[in-house]
């Protein structure tokens, strides 16, 4: 899967019952290669997605977008990346991990 594909399927990975009435804007930086910028936005009990900068991110990822794929199949500890530095938070811990719970692991 490419970080494309992987930031492309959040929507149909998306679980709304754990979201309630969760309204958060996500700004995900993904470095190397197959990197970009991609936001998620979350709202209303939905989930959409687009490439490009959000214009207020309440909370913005960087990592590479390897680790972001690994991440997204449950093969990488979204915590365990950010304790050892190689996912960046910005916007509050507490919202990552928030972010995370609200997507079901994705299998490819």
């Amino acid at each position: 899967m490419t970080p494309r594909e992987v930031v492309e399927q959040l929507p149909d990975l998306f679980q709304p019952e754990v979201a309630g009435k969760t309204k958060l804007t996500v700004q995900l930086e993904l470095t190397g290669d197959g990197g970009g910028l991609w936001w998620v936005a979350i709202a209303g009990g939905q989930c959409t997605v687009g490439a490009g900068s959000a214009a207020k991110p309440d909370l913005t990822l960087t990592v590479d977008a390897a680790d972001y794929v690994r991440i997204r199949c449950g093969e990488l500890d979204p915590a365990a990346a950010t304790m050892n530095g190689r996912m960046r938070v910005e916007g509050g811990y507490g919202r990552a991990v928030r972010f995370a719970k609200l997507f079901r692991p994705a299998r490819w």
